[in-house]
């Protein structure tokens, strides 16, 4: 197997290649093999796919910047059939730079546009994954909002039990045949009820404070028009933006909406969760989405929620 992984990776075979060392008997000082290892995380396409039969760097990047002129024009004079038609053939090409180098997400905005709107979002989603991002999130949260919110309504102890304690009464307030408003209250309760400080990347402000809260490297920041800033999640904001490294890179009327947003990013631009909510983003991920990386357990505190949910 070791002489054919070597066989691969001298023709090419980028799964392959990505991992291969430059320790050599002519190099003896270079880096071992293991070193830098592009592991497989979250059950997605880690390893930059091969390119499309016939084509090359050069070809592919002429339709990347064939892209790049088609943003430069209105919204309505784009065509988008285009944009998505060479979004799906220069895949390999953009996954290759994603996942080999750490450009910034100003840089990446400016040479793939496509990639931060929701219609080529879900598209790269579905091409690492092979699922409908938003139908598969939904349909996966509405299967445990009514558990997550009873076990929320036990949870009332300490500080976070406080929180949770506010979060339920703001959620009595809102209509019972709202969906939405459930949704809201069974992401914003997870925190609290894992004890994760939310507070670093879920934010609340006014419209005039905004310069001020649109800061840090991964952020929700929900625009309000309430006197008082409410201390949860708010179920009717003016507005959600996406914030990654200090960039408006989208923004939603929906919070959840901008939450599924958020993690369709995390995922296409290879980023790592936000560590103080390390534990709220895998619970998405592996038992809202399903998508398991390949471990046989879950960490304690969300095999144990995991378990009062089944």
């Amino acid at each position: 197997m070791g002489n054919y992984r070597t066989k691969l990776s001298r023709a090419g075979v980028k799964d392959v290649a990505v991992n291969a060392g430059k320790r050599s008997k002519s190099n003896p000082e270079a880096s071992a093999s293991r070193s830098s290892i592009k592991r497989p995380r979250r059950r997605k396409l880690t390893s930059p796919p091969n390119y499309p039969s016939g084509e090359n760097k050069d070809t592919l990047e002429t339709l990347r910047l064939a892209m790049v002129e088609e943003f430069k024009k209105t919204t309505a004079e784009r065509n988008m059939i285009l944009i998505h038609q060479h979004m799906q053939h220069t895949f390999a090409l953009r996954r290759e730079e994603i996942v080999n180098s750490t450009s910034p997400i100003a840089d990446l905005k400016e040479r793939w546009p496509a990639l931060f709107g929701e219609a080529q979002l879900y598209s790269e989603f579905h091409r690492i994954t092979n699922q409908n991002l938003p139908f598969s999130f939904f349909a996966g949260l509405d299967k445990y909002t009514q558990q997550l919110l009873q076990l929320y309504k036990k949870k009332r102890t300490g500080i976070f039990g406080e929180k949770m304690a506010n979060l339920l009464r703001a959620y009595a307030e809102q209509d019972k045949n709202d969906i939405s408003a459930a949704r809201v209250a069974a992401l914003a309760g997870l925190p609290l009820y894992l004890k994760e400080d939310s507070s670093a990347v879920f934010k609340n402000c006014k419209e005039e404070e905004f310069e001020e809260f649109h800061k840090g490297p991964v952020a929700l920041v929900a625009v309000v028009d309430e006197d008082n800033v409410p201390s949860v999640i708010p179920f009717q904001p003016l507005s959600v933006s996406v914030i990654l490294e200090d960039q408006v890179v989208m923004s939603h009327r929906s919070w959840a909406d901008a939450l599924v947003n958020l993690f369709g990013l995390l995922f296409a631009l290879h980023l790592s969760y936000p560590e103080k909510l390390a534990g709220f983003f895998e619970f998405v991920q592996i038992v809202i989405l399903n998508l398991d990386d390949g471990r046989r357990q879950l960490k304690p505190k969300l095999q144990t929620l995991r378990n009062e949910l089944d």
